[in-house]
């Protein structure tokens, strides 16, 4: 994509009052979620010649309301009685950056590209599309980012593209629906789609059982669009790193686009070699965060209208506040609810709901124990559950003991004294005093608020650290 710096001869005044009107249509128009995501941070400058400039933090933001919202942006300039001639886009990356319209490259790929064939083409999930994806403030970037490249893969400046998140998010959704758009809008011809554990088995399959790493690695040869699902699982496999990274590299250099998702940041996981890394923190990097209570519920609503059903709001309210950090549990928590009441003949109420639901509610908090809580903590901070009870005070110990009584306190039925005897027969003052202070740093750390929802994923799936 062309750039060019702001050049001295554009004579350029921040315009405050009439860009504020247009906002204010802007926002009536997109609604104030979107609004406050994509505009409330923009400015616009007006020259001499009638050229309306917007600012906007970075190339990521020009290029995507230059797609989705110029057209509202011009008709509000026209509502608020601004005359220009020419719209464009400056990103504040280093210096002033005028963007070429993102539409241009659009343009460009769908008149180059050629009719794919049905042959040979990845499957992917019809339900697994951007439309029958719930956007919320805890899933909006990444959403909007997936969106973006599928319209134009490897056009834009977010290459690779990385979403991570915690299990049952929708990673995997955004995944497919950027496959499923690609293939439909014909952004792109030939498209990839693996899990890392199918890339491995591959690995293996050509490079150490056939000896042939050719073979193999012009499999990628002319791949226009990469989707590769939960790359943790590359951890510690040196060898399949290396070949991917190999890969990468020779797609990245040709502009071709790569999508990858991951359970945890990039730079969180372990055992992966330090260059990838790097060259991941280089791209664009976007989480998905547990949703909130109204997106739960929208999440919810939208199934059930999928499945030709019609729900009271009390028991979305009510499926919606039992799991809160696991997107496939509540929807499977649904289904079974709606198969259950077909069978049975019942409506659904909000007494069918807890009769139903409740065995489904009590086997997550069953199964989640004091002692499996040290367990997988311990395993998480490479200790032994021990030392979670023995009364060390180093650091590295009493975080990883703190966190693991919090986790006890909201996880478990236990009471706090209970809590404490299982922990070297502390008093439950200690476990209160744990509790507060792993809510303060939770405030403030974003580490802490990964880790701590890293450990919840793995306790409610009932996973290793590992």
């Amino acid at each position: 994509m062309l750039t060019n710096t702001l050049a001295a001869n554009r004579s350029t005044d921040t315009d405050a009052g009439p860009w504020q009107a247009c906002l204010s249509r802007i926002q009536q128009k997109i609604g104030g979620s979107t609004y406050e995501t994509w505009f409330s941070t923009t400015e616009m400058e007006m020259n001499s010649g009638g050229e309306v400039c917007i600012r906007v933090p970075n190339r990521f933001f020009a290029d995507f309301i230059e797609v989705h919202f110029r057209d509202i942006i011009k008709e509000a300039l026209s509502d608020c009685e601004i005359p220009f001639t020419r719209l464009s886009f400056l990103a504040d990356e280093k210096d002033w950056q005028i963007i070429e319209p993102l539409t241009r490259s659009i343009t460009q790929a769908r008149e180059s590209r050629i009719k794919p064939s049905n042959t040979g083409k990845p499957f992917f999930h019809p339900n697994y599309s951007f439309e029958a994806f719930i956007v919320g403030d805890s899933n909006r970037m990444a959403h909007a980012a997936a969106l973006a490249t599928a319209e134009a893969p490897g056009k834009s400046s977010f290459n690779p593209l990385i979403i991570y998140g915690g299990t049952g998010l929708g990673k995997t959704h955004l995944l497919q629906a950027i496959g499923h758009f690609a293939q439909s809008a014909c952004s792109a011809e030939s498209i990839v789609y693996l899990t890392s554990e199918e890339f491995t088995n591959k690995y293996i399959n050509y490079v150490i059982e056939r000896k042939d790493s050719t073979s193999f690695y012009k499999k990628f040869h002319d791949v226009d669009l990469l989707l590769l699902d939960d790359i943790q699982f590359f951890s510690g496999k040196h060898g399949t790193q290396k070949e991917f990274f190999r890969i990468f590299n020779k797609l990245l250099l040709e502009n071709k686009q790569i999508v990858l998702t991951s359970d945890r940041a990039p730079d969180k996981i372990p055992d992966m070699m330090a260059h990838i890394i790097n060259r991941f923190m280089g791209g664009m990097i976007s989480d998905i965060q547990p949703p909130s209570l109204e997106t739960r519920m929208a999440i919810l609503r939208k199934k059930a209208e999928t499945d030709g059903i019609v729900l009271a709001d009390n028991v979305i309210e009510y499926l919606a506040h039992q799991i809160t950090n696991n997107v496939r549990e509540l929807e499977g928590m649904l289904i079974k609810l709606i198969a259950s009441c077909s069978f049975t003949g019942r409506d659904i109420t909000l007494d069918v709901a807890r009769q139903v639901c409740c065995d489904v509610i009590n086997r997550r908090t069953q199964k989640i124990t004091i002692r499996h809580i040290q367990q997988v903590v311990a395993q998480h901070f490479s200790l032994s559950p021990h030392h979670l009870t023995a009364h060390s005070r180093k650091r590295h110990i009493t975080t990883p003991r703190y966190i693991a009584m919090y986790l006890c306190s909201k996880l478990t039925k236990q009471s706090l004294r209970t809590i404490g005897l299982d922990f070297g027969g502390r008093d439950y003052s200690t476990v209160i005093h744990a509790c507060k202070k792993i809510e303060a740093q939770l405030a403030a750390d974003c580490a802490l608020q990964e880790q701590v929802s890293h450990l919840n994923d793995l306790l409610y799936r009932g996973g290793d650290a590992a």
